[in-house]
Order: C-alpha cells, then sequence, then structure tokens
C-alpha cells in the first residue's frame, strides 16, 4: 500500500525544547517561524540534535542571499521569513518522505541483492543490535514517520562504517555486499556550534555565508533525484555548506506498513573526500594532515578536522578551539590548525555591530566510535557559556581566557606528578595514581572555570579576573595536594632512588609547592614605605 504523504515542511516531526521549558514537536517551517519560542531543537540524542540543525541551516543558506543585513534582521527579532518560505515552497516537493521517484534523502525503489530488507535497530542509533548505543530501549519493531525522518536524517550525519546491503544497480556491490566508504562526515568532525538565547539567535550565530556565495553549492533536494549509482563528486562537490550538510553518506529507504515504518535498507551511498572540506565546513576545527598530503600528492597543505576527546571537557581544549593572535606554524612554514569559521566570525560580527555582544554558549557534539569504526561507542556533548569577545584572537579577553586554560592544565600536571612521586616513594605503581589524580584535579576545576569564564568580557578588569582565577585554583590544587598527603604511608617519607634520582614525600612535596606558585601565583601584597 502506498503510504500517506508526510511532507517534512508542513508535518510535525522536529523535537524542540521552548523557551518556557516545555517540550513540543514542530514542522521545518515552523522552525523558522517561531524561532523567537524556541530555545532549542531537543531530540533523542545530541548527535540528531546537530544534524537537524545543520539541515535548517542548509535551508538558510540557500533561501537567503548574504548576511549584509544580519544587524537589522537581528533586531527584528525575525528572520525573513518571506524569503525562507519562497524557497520552502519551490522545493516543497522534494521534503515528501514518501514520494514514489524522490523520497526525501533517500532511493526511490531501492531494493538489496538478497530482496530482503532489515531490521529498524540499523537506523535508530539508541537500541539494541549492530552498532547502536547502549539504552533501555529493547527493540523497535516500528517508527512513526517523525521518528524516522529524525533518524534518516542522523544516518546520513552519522552512520557507522562497514559493509553493508548489497543493492541492485549499483556497480560497487560484490558479492551481494555493499563495502565501506567511511562513516557519515559528521562523525569525521569535533562538531560545535554557537548556541543563543534562543533557536532565532542560534541560526543566525550559525550561518556565517562567504561574501562570494559558492555559485555551484546546492542542498540535496536541489540535484536530481539518487538512483543506486554513486553521484559523481565533480558535479555535485560538495561546494558549499548546504550541499556537505546534507550530503548522502548513505543509499536509504524506509518501508511502511499501517501508516509506521517497519523495516529499512541501508547501503553505501556517495563517498566523501575528507582532506578537502577546509573552507567548506565552518562547524569544526582543523589540523593539518602531512599524511593526507602525501597520500594525495598534494603540493597544498591539506587538513582533516580536528575531533573531540570525549575525556576531556570543551573547556580543555579551549586553545585548539578560540583563534590566536597569529596561527602556530610547523617547521616549514605551514599552519598548524585553523578554528572553526563561526568562532572566528563571531568576534568579527560584534565588533562590527552585527550581532549584540551578548553571552553565547560554544557547543560540542561528538561520536565515538568502535573498532573499525563499525559500531558506535560513545555520544557525548559539552556546552561553555563565553561572551563572544573570547573569540578575537589576540584581543586581551582571548588572552586572558587561553592563559587561564593553559594555568589550568599546568597546575594538574603538578599535582599528578606530586602523586607519582609519593607512589614512587612508596614502592608502588607511579602511572594509574598519576592519571586519577589528573581527571580528580579537572574534575574540581571544572565548574570554577566555566563560572569564571564567563565573566570575561571586554568590559571586564581583565587584571583583576587573571588573578581571581589564579586563586581560586591554587586553592582547589592545594586541598587535592592536602588529601594526598595526609594518606601517604610513613615509609614514603624515607629516600628512595628511582630512575636515577632520589624520591622522597619531603622532597616530592616541595616540588609541588614551587611549581604550582611559578603556574599560579599568589597577588604580590603591597608593602608601605
Amino acid at each position: 500500500m502506498t503510504p500517506s504523504p508526510f511532507n517534512l515542511v508542513d508535518e510535525q516531526w522536529i523535537i524542540v525544547r521552548l523557551v518556557d521549558g516545555q517540550s513540543d514537536t514542530v514542522s521545518l517551517r515552523d522552525l523558522f517561524h517561531r524561532g523567537g519560542q524556541i530555545r532549542r531543537i531537543a531530540g533523542e540524542l545530541p548527535t540528531q540534535d546537530f544534524a537537524i540543525l545543520r539541515l535548517a541551516l542548509a535551508l538558510l543558506y540557500r533561501a537567503l542571499d548574504d548576511d549584509e543585513d544580519l544587524d537589522v534582521v537581528w533586531k527584528t527579532g525575525e528572520l525573513p521569513l518571506r524569503e525562507i518560505d519562497d524557497y520552502l515552497d519551490s522545493w516543497h516537493h522534494r521534503f515528501n518522505l514518501f514520494d514514489p521517484t524522490a523520497p526525501f534523502m533517500q532511493v526511490a525503489g531501492l531494493t538489496s541483492v538478497s530482496g530482503e530488507t532489515r531490521s529498524l535497530t540499523t537506523l535508530v542509533a539508541d537500541c539494541p543490535g549492530p552498532g547502536s548505543l547502549f539504552t533501555m530501549r529493547r527493540d523497535v519493531p516500528s517508527l512513526s514517520f517523525a521518528e524516522a525522518a529524525r533518524w534518516l536524517v542522523h544516518c546520513h550525519a552519522y552512520d557507522f562504517d562497514g559493509i553493508k546491503s548489497g543493492m541492485v544497480g549499483d556497480p560497487r556491490t560484490r558479492s551481494g555486499k555493499g563495502f565501506p566508504i567511511g562513516i557519515g562526515w559528521t562523525g569525521w568532525t569535533g562538531g560545535v556550534y554557537l548556541e543563543g538565547a534562543d533557536l532565532f539567535q542560534t541560526l543566525l550565530h550559525n550561518w556565517v555565508p562567504d561574501a562570494t556565495k559558492p555559485t555551484r553549492d546546492r542542498a540535496i533536494w536541489e540535484l536530481e533525484p539518487l538512483t543506486p549509482e554513486p553521484r559523481p563528486t565533480s558535479q555535485i562537490g560538495p561546494f558549499g555548506p548546504a550541499g556537505l550538510f546534507t550530503w548522502p553518506i548513505r543509499h536509504i529507504r524506509l518501508f511502511t506498513e499501517n501508516d509506521a515504518v517497519t523495516r529499512v535498507l541501508i547501503g553505501v551511498g556517495d563517498p566523501i573526500e575528507k582532506a578537502q572540506q577546509l573552507g567548506v565546513e565552518p562547524m569544526t576545527s582543523w589540523r593539518y594532515s602531512k599524511t593526507q598530503q602525501q597520500k594525495a600528492k598534494s603540493q597544498t597543505p591539506l587538513y582533516m578536522p580536528s575531533t573531540h576527546d570525549p575525556n576531556r571537557a570543551i573547556w580543555q581544549g579551549l586553545s585548539a578551539m578560540l583563534p590566536p593572535l597569529e596561527p602556530k606554524r610547523n617547521a616549514e612554514g605551514i599552519v598548524e590548525a585553523y578554528p572553526a569559521t563561526i568562532i572566528t566570525r563571531l568576534s568579527k560580527r560584534v565588533a562590527d555591530g552585527n550581532v549584540p555582544n551578548q553571552p553565547v554558549s560554544i557547543v560540542s557534539v561528538g561520536v565515538e566510535y568502535g573498532a573499525n569504526m563499525s559500531t558506535y561507542s560513545e555520544v557525548f556533548s559539552d556546552r561553555l557559556v563565553v561572551r563572544p569577545v573570547i573569540a578575537q584572537g589576540g584581543g586581551p579577553a582571548n588572552s586572558c581566557a587561553l592563559e587561564a586554560a593553559e594555568r589550568a592544565d599546568q597546575a594538574v600536571s603538578v599535582l599528578a606528578r606530586l602523586a607519582a612521586e609519593l607512589a614512587t616513594a612508596n614502592g608502588g605503581e607511579s602511572q594509574v595514581v598519576a592519571a586519577t589524580a589528573r581527571a580528580t584535579a579537572y574534575a574540581a576545576l571544572d565548574q570554577r572555570f566555566r563560572s569564571w569564564i564567563s565573566q570575561v568580557g571586554d568590559d571586564s578588569d581583565l587584571e583583576e579576573l587573571s588573578q581571581e582565577w589564579a586563586d581560586t585554583a591554587r586553592k582547589a590544587i592545594t586541598r587535592l595536594a592536602d588529601e594526598l598527603l595526609a594518606s601517604a604511608t610513613p615509609r614514603s617519607n624515607a629516600v628512595r632512588i628511582a630512575a636515577g634520582h632520589p624520591v622522597s614525600a619531603g622532597s616530592a612535596t616541595n616540588r609541588f609547592l614551587y611549581n604550582l606558585h611559578q603556574h599560579l601565583p599568589a597577588a604580590r601584597k603591597e608593602t608601605s614605605k
């Protein structure tokens, strides 16, 4: 039976959290019309929210021309809805989830060589099944059209690697199998976005078109319907963010029964050149890859997305996220890293008066994959509230924030060394003890740093704030050191030779105090004449 029409422009399928704290489900059109009422997209997983946000941004990139009048738009508190509606109306027919010839982000009539379809556990990331995350969900016999649409978008963005079903008509199919071409593009990135007070502000913060808009950039719904064959990248790019945000890494077909999705097919889609997206992808930072440059035999430097470390809080990677005064270069003069475009554009927009200097959250989203990237291991997200001025490379607030994060790292290392030396003096293993001390120290500093950095702005007394952080961090680390020393055994007071150097609790303590005050000095006390 032909399923009931379900057009994502009109039907309610995106779960959101409203500014009043209530939950709601909205259509794609409503997402823009109600931007001031919506706090954020809030679906099943942070990765799903990020994927849908990027879908909405792809629409903005295609519906609007540039950001010359961004300040006017911001003051009105409303997006250019006429242009957005006109665009949605023009491409309305391409957003039908079950169109017979061009189903949204799917391949019409897709059939596996075996003739079999798959359980929905291969589509839904938070349910039991191969590659899925641990969850309380036991089974997924069916999905509503709305939920299926959300996981469809998520699959293209983050699907894990591995052998897929071989599809009829795909020349890459061998022995009935589709062989790996990589994970979803967004899974490669250390995804980051800026979150404002509501979705209206969030969309504007993350919409960063170039002055020279890529003329060849097209979203997937503007191109010819997908077929089982891979598309030639020379024709479809991606040439800009709209194409990249809607990239079909998989060939998918949803199967329905009684107005519910009950089965799915997921095959390999279009591969993507990971080291060719600098300048196209604005929502991740980048690192120079000599390996990729040599592999591609490229004369120009190639860059790969910098991924997040799930074991580190977002502020611990601040130096890679915020632009420095001057980019760091290697011995060959090649820039080693670039921050995300949305971060570098933030301070410029504030300086130009395009957006007000209001606090904004930097939100990180990532996936850690399992062995051979063929399973999901962990989904993680973090956020840090900052003032936009810290994104101004080399500015006083920027330097203050980066220096504070660096001092925190150094102080944590000092404590970890103390823990290691105490363990060595006691005749025990030092590495595990040091790692535990490091994790404990970062946990102790975490909320303190988040609270402190939210005060760093262009109207702040930065010297006073810097000293305030040094005092706060020093007290927290010293308290942890006291606990380590209190638990030290009497035998650690004796001098032990380790790696050719004498070690004892006394020498370790003296070294700790000296190094801690080097990195987190106390304020100089004024003396009278």
